[in-house]
């Protein structure tokens, strides 16, 4: 699987969009919320305690590393198998089986992108996210939706398992998230600026056929139309903070 991002995810070192994406996810649920800090010592000095973010197949932990930009957090990653990772507190974990190794109440930040659909055993995944978060860390999974990206959702093999929004919706509330949801998000930067394109997202999605999401048929994960081809192609964003002690 060593070929794994090259084949899916052909590199585009200039494209701004993970950037994107990572800036309106840090100010959607990050930035503004009351840092859960407290002073320490090392080596008799004090210092401030950088809020903590776990990345959930990580991968390089480019995502991470973006967030970084925004806020000094502390970073950790973790992946079925080391993918290089630098500057990032990194272990090995198979989420479809095994316990994520960190303690509880570990993390103010569980993020996650692209991961849910290729594990089987969405409980292991979604209680272990939750056990490793603090009382009122916040949980951000994004992944594929299934209404709207059935017809090439198996284009990627290692996908194994859709999602529509009620059933991630009414996942996150039967293991207790407060204030759980899930919504349609469109991967297109205009439309988090002005949500009013999302009504023309909407009529292009009727109009046109899913063959012009693409300039090239037999190599159509690289070569797209963009607008056309997010205006059809939905993710599902979720989100959920852990319950803090009742007072």
């Amino acid at each position: 699987m060593s070929k794994y991002r090259e084949v899916i995810y052909p590199s585009d070192k200039k494209n701004p969009y993970p950037t994107r994406l990572i800036g309106y996810i840090y100010k959607r649920f990050m930035k503004g919320t009351k840092p859960k800090v407290g002073v320490i010592q090392i080596g008799g000095l004090s210092g401030t305690e950088k809020r903590k973010i776990l990345d959930i197949g990580c991968c390089t932990g480019k995502a991470l590393k973006l967030f970084k930009e925004f806020e000094d957090f502390d970073l950790y990653g973790v992946d079925i198998r080391d993918e290089e990772v630098g500057g990032i507190k990194f272990a090995e974990c198979n989420i479809e089986s095994e316990p994520i190794p960190f303690p509880d109440n570990t993390f103010d930040f569980v993020y996650s992108k692209s991961v849910l659909e290729h594990v089987v055993n969405t409980d292991n995944f979604v209680s272990e996210a939750k056990r490793v978060l603090k009382p009122g860390g916040v949980f951000i999974g994004l992944t594929p939706d299934w209404e709207s990206q059935m017809s090439n959702f198996w284009d990627d093999y290692t996908h194994v398992k859709p999602f529509t929004r009620k059933g991630l919706r009414d996942c996150l509330r039967i293991h207790d998230f407060d204030n759980a949801d899930c919504e349609y998000f469109y991967q297109l930067p205009v439309v988090w600026s002005y949500p009013i394109v999302e009504y023309v997202c909407r009529f292009v999605a009727w109009l046109l056929p899913d063959s012009w999401k693409w300039k090239d048929s037999e190599m159509r994960n690289t070569k797209d139309r963009k607008f056309i081809r997010f205006s059809k192609e939905k993710m599902l964003l979720s989100f959920g903070k852990k319950k803090e002690p009742q007072q």
